[in-house]
């Protein structure tokens, strides 16, 4: 597949750029907590070797990633080529599937003001409660923490420089050197050593209009109640899988979903739909089922 065509107003020079995945219907980038571990690795390390590039802001959510990069177009599809290599060929060792992640297949918009530079970082930041998966605030995979933080804990995580290669390469599995400045906790690369929050924070101004913009979260959910109309996700999709593996075992007598026939299948559907209140689309991405085939059946 050839890339899309794309007009680069910035005409070769530094600009900024709002890149998102496509949007996987049936299938899920991260399906566990190695998974989005590695995710979030994979956006320090695939920095590593791309100077002109800064990532400002990002949130990797089950089926799509959205990043806001700043640097020439063509080093930042550079980079963003990289990080999907290395995420596809993750999905393919522990999974067996391909082509999950299409490198040409990228929705880019250039961000060329400052008012439309603080919405698209509140629109990607937003998308966890916009999913209906969590607060902004409470969500682990994104750069939420980066911009205007209530207090900085310099000693949270532990350097890279207190670890051996070896272990590097074990949790980071990469052969890259990583800069002294970061540090490593619970397994994942600390935001603060590898986005560019001061960028964020001078676009904005001050905390004030920051978190006014954000909080509008609480406004919508609000209006949402008093209207009879919240819909909230009862399961995020790892919660709802481990109810499938179960329904699967104890119900469907085999291990997984992937043993089910199509009969059996539709009738998860149709269970999980009724008990725990899944979206078509969020069954779609655990299950494998087309969002035209629930729609012929829910």
């Amino acid at each position: 597949m050839l890339r899309k065509v794309f007009v680069d107003p910035f005409e070769g020079q530094r600009g900024v750029f709002h890149l998102t995945s496509s949007h996987l219907e049936t299938s899920l980038l991260f399906q566990n907590e190695v998974d989005w571990r590695f995710g979030v690795n994979s956006l320090a390390i695939c920095l590593i070797g791309q100077p002109a590039v800064s990532l400002l802001c990002y949130v990797l959510m089950g089926n799509h990633i959205h990043l806001l990069l700043r640097g020439r177009y063509a080093d930042c599809m550079a980079y963003c080529d990289k990080l999907f290599y290395r995420l596809t060929a993750h999905i393919g060792r522990s999974r067996r599937r391909n082509g999950l992640l299409a490198l040409d297949d990228v929705d880019i918009k250039p961000v060329t003001n400052n008012k439309q530079f603080q919405n698209t970082v509140i629109y990607i930041l937003r998308n966890p409660f916009r999913a209906r998966i969590a607060s902004p605030f409470s969500y682990r995979w994104s750069s939420i923490g980066c911009y205007f933080p209530a207090e900085t804990d310099p000693s949270s995580g532990r350097p890279v420089s207190a670890f051996t290669q070896r272990e590097l390469r074990g949790i980071l599995h990469t052969q890259e050197t990583c800069p002294a400045t970061w540090r490593i906790r619970n397994g994942v690369i600390c935001n603060d050593g590898f986005v560019e929050g001061a960028l964020v924070e001078r676009a904005f101004g001050d905390s004030v209009n920051y978190f006014s913009k954000m909080r509008i979260y609480d406004m919508e959910s609000a209006i949402k109640m008093a209207d009879g109309a919240e819909e909230w996700l009862r399961y995020t999709d790892e919660e709802l899988r481990e109810k499938i593996a179960l329904i699967c075992e104890t119900e469907f007598h085999v291990k997984n979903v992937g043993q089910l026939d199509r009969k059996s299948l539709l009738l998860l559907a149709r269970t999980i739909a009724r008990r725990f209140g899944a979206s078509k689309k969020q069954i779609a991405r655990l299950t494998g089922i087309s969002i035209e085939v629930l729609d012929s059946v829910l």
